[in-house]
């Protein structure tokens, strides 16, 4: 006999309540009727009922709620009414039944929450981002996910992500440049947008609510330069609370259905906060970079070219083991002396493995007066070797992961010194005490 959880609408739910009793034939009953969302996750955090029967109207359901009841144990089968919101969203759930649908369809359903996922119609992923009817409405190529990581003390993460997402753009890509930094938001400044608002919160909450649909998400990226799109932060670091992890991912691939490339800024600290949340159901303080990190397609670990930095990245490798890192492709920056850049590349690849290594050069007065003028390198300084470097960078991550197969040929091809600024020769006349993270 299957136990079922109620939580619905007072028409419905006495409806159901009768049908199930008269009509089931011993097959289930109910065993709790809910007046809300809180009590109904409080039945299923307490063990209670094998499915939970739920209005998709219900007041503060969104998929993050879904998500933790099915993390809870409990299958979750959602009633779609016929008018409202509700009827245009399944809140990333798979089995949805119209709420007028007779006590059969309803207990075939319920019988349908409780298999194995993969005996399920769908199959996959209990709960996953609505899809379109038919891979002919996606984009011939989907965007990477280019995420710039690095150990803490402001090695240059974001000053890497913005030039790169800027180089991507000016080489013809559609290229959304996400700050999902929750401990020191900065891309909007950087990139001197005045009218900020909390684009990744908002773009979260959609997606919470199974409304982040292409005309939403047209409007929370919009052009900054060119091709160049920006996916503003939280705005100040205690939003960090409204970003969920459940959220972050329907944002990764609905950005990654766009096409072109996505680059993503993330902060430092990679710990898990479940130890600290204890029983209850707390958001994680860093879910916007352990989010980002795990669904990257190429990660960049920025890091400073001195040993405490270098230090530092050593001792994470084994937290990016942890999460299940792939290929780690490593950025030195500020490259210059006392320490030669081949001998720091040659201590790096000493102590761990890397995919590849790419050394910038040290320039940190040609960053700063980029960072005043609200402008990237491509405009501030446009032959700086700096900008050079971040140029042959984009070119190789261009050709490599976003599949334009003549990239390369672009990068240094009307410069015959973007060669060599890779190996962290700066213009000394522009050399300073480094690139501003």
């Amino acid at each position: 006999m299957i136990d079922i959880v109620l939580c619905a609408s007072g028409r419905d739910e006495v409806r159901i309540v009768h049908d199930v009793a008269r009509g089931s034939s011993g097959r289930a009953r109910i065993v709790r009727r809910c007046a809300d969302l809180a009590e109904t996750a409080a039945v299923v955090a307490a063990g209670i009922g094998d499915v939970v029967v739920i209005d998709l109207a219900v007041r503060g359901l969104d998929r993050e709620a879904a998500a933790e009841m099915l993390r809870g144990g409990a299958g979750v089968v959602g009633l779609r009414s016929e008018e409202g919101a509700a009827a245009r969203t399944t809140l990333g759930l798979r089995i949805v039944v119209d709420a007028s649908a007779d006590v059969e369809e309803l207990l075939e359903a319920c019988e349908r929450a409780l298999r194995p996922e993969s005996e399920q119609e769908s199959g996959g992923d209990a709960w996953v981002q609505d899809t379109a009817d038919g891979l002919e409405d996606l984009p011939p190529q989907r965007a990477p996910l280019i995420v710039t990581w690095g150990p803490g003390g402001a090695p240059g993460r974001s000053t890497v992500a913005v030039n790169l997402a800027a180089e991507l753009a000016d080489a013809g890509e559609q290229t959304v440049l996400v700050d999902a930094d929750t401990h020191g938001p900065s891309l909007s400044q950087m990139l001197g947008v005045l009218d900020e608002s909390p684009g990744l919160v908002a773009a979260c909450r959609a997606a919470a609510r199974g409304t982040l649909d292409d005309e939403t998400l047209d409007a929370l990226v919009p052009a900054v330069r060119g091709r160049l799109h920006l996916l503003s932060g939280i705005g100040v670091p205690a939003r960090w609370a409204e970003v969920h992890r459940s959220s972050l991912e329907d944002v990764w691939e609905s950005l990654a259905d766009r096409g072109g490339a996505v680059v993503v800024d993330v902060g430092a600290p990679l710990e898990e906060d479940e130890d600290l949340s204890y029983d209850t159901a707390a958001p994680q303080r860093c879910a916007a970079s352990l989010s980002a990190v795990r669904r990257a397609d190429v990660l960049l670990a920025v890091v400073s070219s001195d040993p405490v930095s270098i230090t530092r990245l050593v001792r994470e490798r084994e937290r990016l083991d942890e999460i299940g890192v792939g290929p780690l492709h490593v950025v030195i920056n500020r490259a210059g002396p006392p320490a030669r850049a081949e001998r720091v590349e040659e201590l790096l690849r000493s102590r761990m493995d890397v995919a590849s290594v790419t050394i910038l050069p040290e320039e940190a007065t040609t960053c700063r007066r980029a960072a005043w003028d609200g402008a990237v390198l491509a405009e501030a300084a446009p032959r700086s070797p700096l900008r050079r470097a971040l140029r042959d960078l984009a070119a190789r991550v261009r050709a490599e992961h976003v599949g334009v197969e003549d990239a390369g040929s672009t990068a240094g091809a009307d410069d015959p010194g973007a060669e060599g600024a890779g190996a962290g020769g700066a213009d000394p006349e522009r050399a300073g005490a480094g690139v501003a993270g």
